[in-house]
């Protein structure tokens, strides 16, 4: 099976403090319209205590598995229009998922926040 997602960069936010990983996306992912060129999924689930570790490796697997040719409502938020989506059936599993365009580039998909729901 060929590469789905290549990374391109792993790095650590001194100001978020937080992991954050950039994918080049290689199959043709379309989410609200707009085919996804870039993801960058970050790591902060060690704010929110008790919850269960997501991988990005499952994370990438619900976009292509769940999310491709999907339109979600955006919810406002102050700064950006931030993308939710609860209940997400995946391997038996419920999840939500949050994410926004990141700089305004209808390509570059930001994950903030992915998690089983119980």
């Amino acid at each position: 099976m060929p590469e789905q997602f290549k990374l391109i960069e792993e790095k650590f936010s001194e100001i978020y403090q937080e992991k954050q990983w950039i994918y080049s996306c290689l199959l043709t992912l379309i989410i609200n319209k707009k085919k996804i060129n870039k993801i960058t999924i970050t790591d902060h689930t060690w704010r929110k205590k008790g919850r269960k570790q997501i991988t990005k490796e499952l994370i990438l697997d619900i976009l292509k598995e769940k999310l491709n040719k999907k339109t979600i409502k955006p919810t406002n938020y102050p700064k950006r229009k931030v993308f939710k989506r609860k209940g997400i059936d995946y391997q038996s599993k419920k999840y939500k998922i949050v994410f926004w365009f990141e700089n305004n580039d209808p390509n570059w998909l930001w994950i903030r926040v992915c998690h089983q729901q119980d």
